[in-house]
């Protein structure tokens, strides 16, 4: 299932542990692919909120900045 990318609360429901905490301390090294996603969102989260950020600061052609 963690191969297929089944949600980790399907998981943990489906082989009736008590807790998710459970499912995850038991197969969590098994989710390499989760830490690469998390790092590319926040990858693409910093980039868009840098891009929105410059075009907030830039000075649009012809204009001047105080």
């Amino acid at each position: 299932m963690i191969s297929s990318r089944v949600p980790l609360a399907v998981i943990s429901k489906t082989l009736r542990h008590s807790t998710l905490s459970t499912t995850v301390n038991l197969y969590g090294h098994l989710l390499p692919h989760a830490a690469r996603e998390a790092v590319t969102a926040i990858d693409k989260a910093l980039a868009r909120a840098d891009r929105k950020h410059l075009n907030e600061t830039t000075p649009a052609s012809g204009e001047r900045k105080a």
